[in-house]
């Protein structure tokens, strides 16, 4: 398998960073409700600076993958009813946009407060702000909370057309995401 995609696989690069991204979503999703559980005040802190540094971790992987993804060509789509590729790629665009979203509006809500962003107790990203922008950070935080609504059906729906493709067309579509050849591919 090579680095780089082709019209008819994907490279292990976008295959890495595919992975690595879902993996590092679904742990924001978790640490998110983490932190909306949390007993009381300190441990919602903590639970925060959690999320917020797996977040800022994870932005340089989503970063790559976008700027992966446009320098590299798509392999062509095994889905033969049009419909359904339609159905899939607004899907894809649904998560994009929800995580684009949620990494605009998670640091506007820490910035707004007029609070550096902290990273692991490593460093810390400075608010453009000086003073505390309340009508921002609630309107920020609303919309967070919003767009995380549509993590769970845009997984379900993710996962039901990669077992469609799996079970009903055996058309070799997951096998592309998890480095192995589908008979027909070798």
């Amino acid at each position: 398998m090579s680095l780089r995609n082709t019209r008819a696989a994907y490279g292990w690069a976008a295959i890495a960073l595919h992975w690595i991204s879902a993996v590092g979503v679904t742990a924001l999703y978790f640490l998110g409700d983490q932190m909306e559980d949390a007993p009381d005040r300190a441990a919602k802190i903590a639970a925060q600076n959690l999320h917020v540094s797996v977040a800022v971790l994870l932005f340089s992987f989503l970063g790559a993958r976008l700027l992966w993804s446009l320098s590299q060509p798509h392999p062509r789509a095994l889905e033969s009813n049009v419909w359904l590729h339609r159905a899939a790629m607004a899907v894809q665009g649904l998560f994009l946009l929800m995580i684009a979203v949620l990494l605009v509006t998670g640091p506007l809500a820490v910035w707004s407060a007029a609070r550096p962003i902290q990273v692991f107790d490593l460093f810390a990203i400075p608010s453009p702000f000086p003073v505390r922008i309340g009508w921002l950070r609630e309107a920020a935080e609303e919309v967070h909370g919003a767009a995380t609504k549509l993590f769970w059906p845009l997984i379900a729906l993710h996962v039901a057309g990669a077992l469609k493709h799996l079970v009903i067309d055996r058309d070799g579509t997951l096998q592309r995401m998890l480095w192995v050849k589908h008979p027909r591919q070798a």
